[in-house]
């Protein structure tokens, strides 16, 4: 086992996409491997919904012949919006931490419908500051929620590896997290001068937005309802409105997930005048591409890499 090597699984539908890399200091993350597993189930409604799993040995087969002699010390499990409970919520800075730990567990057993708040799992995260209309300040926290049954299951999934334990991580952080390592070549002074990036991510079903400012995540958001390029334009542009950014402030637009293609885009380049680009997640690894084909999905591992970043 080492410390500098992390594994992530990706789940969505009834795809497990699985990534591996190895962290070393002033170099890019070393990829070491890379893939997904097909089910004839859905993955989704079988380890992520109430109710007891029906092909759990299935997926711990899986898991172990995906990271065969693995030497990764964390695993990182990444969920898109649509399966998991995720929300921002402004808290005031002032607030003292232990109270502000206790209106998160009060937001999230309202979000999950859990009587018992102890009863969930709560990842958290300070995402930004900002100030309210009397100018105090207040903190953005995103948190995760994950009830107490389905934690416990993934605990005894990952127990199937030799890992010490697993992490959440929804999809929408994953992708901004490869945006902000994604190098500028090939921008223009005037993009560069833009302070944000939208990362749009578009799944069967769901479409997410994640916004960063500064290579910092600022928000995400996600819809069941754009079905169109044009549709997902309006409620990218729905996004930057609620949060006062205009389209001019939007300096990269990266799209992801799966069977995307970046010249379906075209609307959104007309509104904010900048190319849509796939957000590549082996350009911010050290990765021997020749391994895999010209056919190869590469924004569909955005948030499975992402996850280990």
């Amino acid at each position: 086992m080492s410390e500098a090597v992390l594994a992530a699984i990706d789940i969505y539908g009834s795809q497990l996409r699985y990534a591996e890399v190895e962290k070393e200091e002033d170099a890019a993350p070393r990829l070491l491997r890379l893939g997904s597993c097909e089910f004839d189930f859905d993955l989704v409604q079988d380890l992520l919904r109430s109710g007891a799993p029906q092909h759990g040995g299935e997926v711990v087969a899986a898991l172990q012949e995906a990271f065969d002699a693995t030497e990764a010390s964390r695993l990182r499990i990444c969920v898109h919006p649509p399966d998991s409970f995720t929300f921002f919520t402004p808290l005031s800075a002032t607030l003292p931490v232990r109270s502000r730990q206790e209106q998160i567990h009060q937001q999230a057993a309202l979000l999950t419908g859990t009587r018992d708040p102890e009863g969930l799992d709560l990842a958290s995260e300070t995402v930004r500051t900002a100030q309210d209309s009397e100018g105090e300040a207040v903190m953005w926290v995103h948190v995760l929620a994950t009830p107490g049954p389905i934690h416990e299951r993934f605990e005894r999934l990952a127990s199937s590896l030799p890992v010490t334990g697993f992490d959440w991580v929804v999809s929408t952080q994953s992708a901004a997290k490869v945006a902000a390592h994604t190098d500028l070549t090939g921008i223009t002074q005037a993009q560069a001068l833009r302070p944000f990036t939208l990362s749009v991510g578009r799944y069967e079903g769901h479409t997410e937005y994640t916004l960063s400012r500064d290579r910092q995540w600022y928000h995400s958001h996600y819809t069941h309802e754009a079905d169109t390029p044009t549709d997902r334009l309006y409620f990218a542009i729905g996004l930057l409105n609620r949060l006062g950014v205009s389209p001019g402030a939007v300096g990269r637009l990266f799209v992801y997930g799966l069977d995307v293609d970046p010249n379906a885009y075209a609307p959104f380049q007309t509104i904010f005048g900048v190319e849509p680009e796939t957000l590549d997640p082996l350009s911010v690894l050290r990765a021997d591409r020749s391994r895999f084909g010209t056919s190869f999905d590469v924004g569909a591992y955005a948030s499975c890499v992402g996850a280990l970043l």
